[in-house]
């Protein structure tokens, strides 16, 4: 009696178990696939307009930070006067931290020893209107 008992419970079981998976199945084929769209391209202008825009949250500062310490960390003659202008813009975005603004100036100064000067007295002029 118990075992005629255990064997249609197991076999009730069974049978719940394959309609469950073949029901998971089912509804799955109906799904359809999105595509995700490709990201923008991120050019300097792009990453400084995030920098530059007052309600850019610590993490996009912190991206664009990134980005522009990878990619174009190196200055020339012509791009001077734009880092310069980051930085000082960075020191006073209300989202960013003084970690990210050091970090920033020292990547700026290793990757540009010829104008070490020009980095050092932009972020004196951005912490400067910071207070």
């Amino acid at each position: 009696m118990i075992t005629a008992d255990l064997i249609l419970t197991i076999a009730g079981l069974l049978f719940v178990l394959i309609l469950l998976v073949t029901l998971y199945v089912w509804s799955s084929k109906g799904k359809t696939v999105s595509v995700v769209a490709p990201s923008t391209i991120e050019t300097f202008e792009s990453l400084s307009e995030i920098i530059k825009n007052r309600s850019s949250s610590a993490r996009e500062l912190h991206h664009a930070v990134e980005m522009i310490l990878n990619h174009f960390g190196t200055m020339t003659s012509h791009t001077v006067g734009k880092y310069k202008l980051l930085l000082e813009g960075l020191c006073v975005h209300p989202h960013t931290d003084s970690k990210l603004i050091l970090r920033f100036e020292k990547t700026l100064r290793m990757n540009n020893p010829t104008y070490a000067h020009d980095i050092e007295k932009s972020l004196a002029l951005g912490l400067a209107q910071r207070g």
